[in-house]
């Protein structure tokens, strides 16, 4: 077999691998339309990952018991074995870095718990949101995330005017999920 034969047959078989990863990013891969006004982006590309790193963006599913309609969209500010401190003024904190403040109360009354202190499982992550109404793990009923609860990490779509596709496709509303303290990124 000549050189160019073996070259042009490499390039197939290489071409034919990248088709075949392509397909496979594409069937476990998903697109995520931003139903929150409190993001800027009109919607994320989630791809499958391993272990999640710090400052991942992730789209996650939250616990069955919050009755959420779509899974939620944060980024990883605490990796397993990264400990959490609430203090007095409800100031969350991990690893000495403040991320924020737990609220006492939801928007529409509900009373919220504050974070349990201590150690990250292992396999468990500390999602936040930098919103002050964020649904995320500075309260205890989300708290650290399990691995197999994170569909992936999320990358913002660009902006497409002409199709209407720009920034978040939605305002506050008093009356929908936003006004429980959740955001919703399905």
């Amino acid at each position: 077999m000549s050189v160019s034969m073996r070259a042009r047959r490499n390039r197939r078989v290489l071409l034919g691998f990248l088709v075949l990863g392509a397909a496979w990013l594409l069937a476990a891969s998903r697109i995520h339309v931003n139903t929150s006004w409190s993001d800027d982006a009109w919607g994320y590309f989630v791809v499958p990952i391993g272990s999640p790193n710090l400052g991942d963006r992730v789209v996650f599913e939250p616990p069955g018991a919050i009755g959420a309609s779509a899974p939620y969209l944060k980024t990883v500010w605490g990796l397993p074995g990264s400990w959490i401190a609430v203090d007095r003024h409800r100031d969350v904190w991990v690893d000495n870095v403040r991320l924020g403040r737990a609220k006492p109360v939801a928007r529409d009354g509900r009373v919220l718990t504050a974070a349990v202190p201590g150690v990250i499982p292992p396999d468990h992550y500390y999602l936040h949101a930098d919103h002050v109404d964020s649904h995320d793990s500075r309260y205890a009923e989300i708290g650290p995330v399990p691995r197999d609860r994170i569909l992936g990490r999320a990358f913002a779509l660009p902006d497409l005017p002409w199709l209407g596709l720009e920034g978040p496709l939605v305002g506050p509303d008093p009356g929908g999920p936003e006004s429980v303290g959740l955001e919703i990124h399905p």
